[in-house]
């Protein structure tokens, strides 16, 4: 849907995202632009920040209040409980990856397994939170948290299992993505102030320019010869004495030209932008 609501607005075919979000969830969605899709696979969106509801007492087929409830329990935790279980859910943990996920299992989304009846077999999965924090709470109900994690964590099993810690059922009543990488919501504009007030610029003011989002890659500027022979895909010589293996971001005499790899003297395009003059 968004993307399809961007190609409209923007006028474009190209149009690319940076990781999914649960259909419940709200929150930061990264989308490359044109000529910016090519970057999406060296943009760095491995850390994320979510801040969640957990609501204490019940269990759904989904772990999120989309879904049937499956179990219940009289048990609510105190605060000291669940201050004391945040940190065994600290640093590199195990997560048995929800059912209802976009997970493949022998090539079918799990989440397709699911809503015919059957039970995939998910496999555990290992992954870091790099913080969690309660941020307030409405005990004996629920607790809103702030997490920072690694890519492929699920933050429904997470609050799925840190009420299973502490005696009692849960799922996630609310899940937003606060940031992905780099990107932050001061960076993000809202599809539904969009389509509620049609203001384009609220859009194209948001978006940045592709060596803002690749700053943590080397860039090199090159010479017009050297510009001329990337463009029709040839190598050119490593005079910047870069690191083996290095993929940096060339720049040529119009601005963004592409993306390099280092392979022995030689630096060799692996992206080439044709931006429109």
């Amino acid at each position: 849907r968004v993307g399809s609501i961007l190609k409209r607005l923007l006028k474009t075919k190209k149009i690319g995202h940076m990781g999914t979000l649960d259909p419940f969830a709200t929150g930061i969605l990264p989308i490359a632009i044109g000529e910016a899709t090519k970057t999406i696979p060296y943009v760095a969106t491995d850390v994320k920040e979510y801040v969640f509801e957990l609501v204490f007492g019940q269990a759904t087929d989904t772990d999120d209040k989309t879904g049937t409830v499956v179990a219940t329990s009289d048990s609510r935790p105190s605060l000291d409980q669940l201050q004391a279980a945040l940190p065994l859910f600290m640093g590199e943990i195990t997560q048995i990856p929800p059912i209802y996920s976009a997970l493949r299992i022998d090539g079918v989304r799990a989440y397709h397994l699911a809503r015919q009846g059957l039970a995939p077999e998910m496999k555990p999965r290992q992954v870091t939170v790099f913080d969690l924090e309660l941020l307030s709470h409405n005990l004996p109900d629920s607790a809103y948290f702030r997490v920072v994690c690694s890519a492929g964590t699920y933050v429904r099993t997470l609050g799925k299992d840190l009420a299973t810690k502490v005696g009692t059922n849960g799922y996630l009543k609310s899940l937003r993505r606060s940031k992905v990488g780099k990107f932050s919501l001061e960076d993000a504009f809202s599809l539904e102030n969009y389509e509620e007030k049609g203001h384009i610029t609220e859009v194209t003011s948001k978006i940045l320019p592709i060596r803002t989002v690749l700053d943590d890659i080397p860039a090199v500027t090159v010479s017009e010869e050297e510009e001329q022979k990337i463009r029709q895909g040839q190598s050119i010589l490593d005079s910047f004495s870069l690191s083996e293996q290095l993929v940096v971001l060339l720049l040529g005499k119009g601005g963004e030209l592409g993306l390099a790899e280092k392979k022995q003297d030689q630096l060799f395009p692996i992206r080439v932008f044709n931006f429109s003059k």
